[in-house]
């Protein structure tokens, strides 16, 4: 019976995340991972074809982790302004993961319909249309526009280049919200 395997792909996944999570994805290499592993990166390449691989296994447990996240503060009946500001507080709170998820090529280019029309953005849509009473047009309009706010104070929090509180971001977001929908 050959030894049971020591280095597992479960393992691998594991520190990959964990790096991403402490160093960023910039960090996350073959040597280096096999270094946290203490071992050669010869059990990495036998669970991954290569490092893309591997990043976009990395990428959905990361899309996992920032669902759970979003759970956390996304109400129904705010849904638009409580799931902006989770965002917005994931790049705050969760910057190697924020920068994987949203600033690192790690995802493909998408165009703007591509994001309004993609499936986890249609409820915010719909919710968003009945709780302010407006069409579904101009629901994706207002989704647009708040989408593209949130993710400037994001990458500024991100980049290091401005910081905020709970209470300041709730304010932009609530102001900006008012200034959209007139």
């Amino acid at each position: 019976m050959p030894p049971k395997k020591r280095i597992t792909r479960e393992l691998i996944l594991k520190k990959a995340f964990d790096m991403v999570h402490k160093e960023g994805i910039d960090s996350l290499n073959a040597r280096a991972l096999a270094k946290k592993l203490n071992c050669s990166t010869m059990p990495i390449f036998q669970s991954f074809q290569d490092m893309r691989d591997l990043k976009m296994e990395v990428k959905r447990w990361i899309d996992e982790y920032y669902s759970a996240f979003l759970n956390r503060y996304v109400q129904k009946e705010d849904y638009l302004f409580t799931i902006s500001f989770a965002y917005i507080n994931f790049a705050r709170m969760e910057h190697h993961f924020f920068g994987a998820l949203f600033v690192n090529p790690l995802l493909d280019s998408r165009t703007v319909r591509e994001v309004i029309d993609s499936p986890w953005n249609r409820e915010t849509i719909e919710c968003t249309a009945e709780q302010f009473g407006i069409s579904i047009r101009e629901s994706e309009e207002l989704y647009r526009d708040i989408r593209f706010y949130a993710h400037g104070i994001a990458t500024q929090l991100y980049g290091g280049n401005m910081t905020l509180g709970e209470e300041e971001i709730q304010g932009l977001l609530h102001h900006a919200l008012e200034r959209f929908l007139q």
